[in-house]
């Protein structure tokens, strides 16, 4: 049996391509670029920063409330904490930053590279990022590995 489209809604049906605005966090450069200033402006003291660290951040950037949630949380740890959501496109970004030598992967941490280090300053050099750079250095005291665990530990 071949049924039809057309049979079910009784009309002809077609598709037709539309532009369509693609938001910047969905942009695999804006974001590939986004985590290259993390590892400068929030990364620990070694430089590095775990993959859950680098979710949080990137959930953080995504809007004043979460921002204002996690810093809330941050002076009220007994409060109610902050609902993270993993973002799938800033994986697909590690691993194309992982593939071009902008990071390195040791363990359960990521670093820049050399390569990353020296894009990291031209990023920042360009302020491209004014919003998130702002953003970044109001929370990160409180973006430590310590918090990070807290926020994904049960109960």
């Amino acid at each position: 049996m071949n049924i039809k489209i057309e049979d079910i809604i009784g009309r002809p049906f077609t598709f037709a391509r539309r532009p369509e605005h693609l938001p910047c966090e969905m942009r695999p450069m804006w974001c590939a670029s986004l985590i290259i200033i993390i590892f400068t402006l929030v990364a620990s003291k070694t430089g590095s920063c775990s993959l859950k660290k680098l979710h949080v951040i990137n959930w953080l950037l995504k809007s004043e409330k979460n921002s204002n949630d996690f810093a809330f949380w941050v002076l009220n740890k007994d409060g109610i904490k902050p609902e993270i959501r993993m973002d799938p496109t800033l994986d697909r970004a590690i691993e194309l930053l992982l593939a071009e030598g902008f990071l390195n992967q040791e363990n359960s941490k990521f670093n820049l590279t050399e390569k990353g280090n020296h894009s990291s300053m031209n990023l920042l050099s360009l302020e491209v990022f004014k919003k998130e750079s702002a953003i970044l250095e109001k929370n990160k005291k409180g973006l430590t590995e310590t918090n990070i665990t807290k926020l994904f530990q049960v109960g």
